[in-house]
C-alpha cells in the first residue's frame, strides 16, 4: 500500500517541486498540494495521510501551529519539516511541537526520499547541515543540574558522556577525553540509549531538545 503524502507550502513551485521528485515512486502517493495550514487541517479531519511535508513560513497559520494541530487530530501523523531556516530557534519549535524531521530545501531528491523513508519507518531524520546546527548549539551548553526527568536519572558520568556525543566525537575520543576505556564508553552509551529510548545518536539529540537537558553556560 502505498504512503499517502500531503505538502503544504505557499509556493507552488516548491509544492510543485516535491509532487513531481515523487510523482514516479512506486510507494508514494500525493493526496493534495495546498498553501496553507488550515487548508491541510480540513483535509487531515477528512482523510487519512501518512506524512504531511509542510513549510514553516505561511501566511496564516504557520507551519510550527499547523504541526501542534496536526498532534491534535492524529499523533499517527508524521511531519516534515521543508524550511530555508537552519537555526536552531526554528529546528526546537518544530521538534516541539510533534515533527520528526527536519531538511531544507537545498535537499536534492535523493535527500528528501531518505528522510520520507526514514520518518515513515518511525526514525528520526535531520539534514547534515540541520543535525550540525542543533549540535554546535547543545554543545555549548552544559548539563542541567538536578532531575532530568528521567524514571532513572542519568549519572554525571552519562551526561559528561551525553554531551561529548552532541560534539560528535567518537568513542574513543571519548575514552581519551575522561581517560576510561572504550568499552567502558559503549556501555555508557547502551544506558543513555535505553534511558532516553533513544534508537541512536540523532534520537538522543532530539531527547536533548525536547527535555531541556542542557542550558546555557
Amino acid at each position: 500500500m502505498k504512503s499517502k503524502i500531503l505538502i503544504v507550502d505557499d509556493h507552488k513551485v516548491v509544492r510543485d517541486g516535491v509532487a513531481l521528485y515523487l510523482e514516479n515512486d512506486p510507494d508514494y502517493e500525493v493526496v493534495n498540494q495546498v498553501s496553507s495550514g488550515m487548508e491541510a487541517l480540513k483535509i487531515l479531519e477528512n482523510e487519512r495521510v501518512d506524512l504531511v511535508i509542510i513549510d514553516i513560513n505561511m501566511d496564516g497559520l504557520d507551519g510550527i501551529e499547523t504541526t501542534r494541530r496536526i498532534m491534535k487530530i492524529s499523533k499517527d501523523i508524521r511531519v516534515l519539516a521543508l524550511t530555508m531556516h537552519n537555526d536552531y530557534q526554528h529546528i526546537k519549535a518544530m521538534m516541539d511541537a510533534g515533527a520528526s524531521g527536519y531538511i531544507l530545501k537545498s535537499c536534492d531528491e535523493n535527500e528528501m526520499k531518505e528522510a520520507i523513508a526514514a520518518i515513515l519507518g518511525d526514525e528520526i531524520y535531520y539534514s547534515k547541515e540541520v543535525a550540525q546546527t542543533v549540535m554546535n548549539n547543545l554543545a555549548k551548553k552544559k548539563p542541567k543540574s538536578g532531575s532530568d526527568g528521567l524514571p532513572t536519572p542519568l549519572t554525571p558520568r552519562e551526561k559528561e558522556i551525553y554531551r561529548l556525543i552532541l560534539e560528535e566525537d567518537s568513542n574513543q575520543e571519548i575514552a581519551e577525553k575522561l581517560f576510561i576505556s572504550v568499552r567502558t564508553v559503549e556501555v555508557h552509551k547502551r544506558n543513555l540509549l535505553e534511558k532516553t529510548g533513544a534508537k541512536n545518536s540523532t534520537g538522543l539529540v532530539l531527547y536533548a531538545i525536547k527535555n531541556n537537558l542542557f542550558e546555557d553556560i
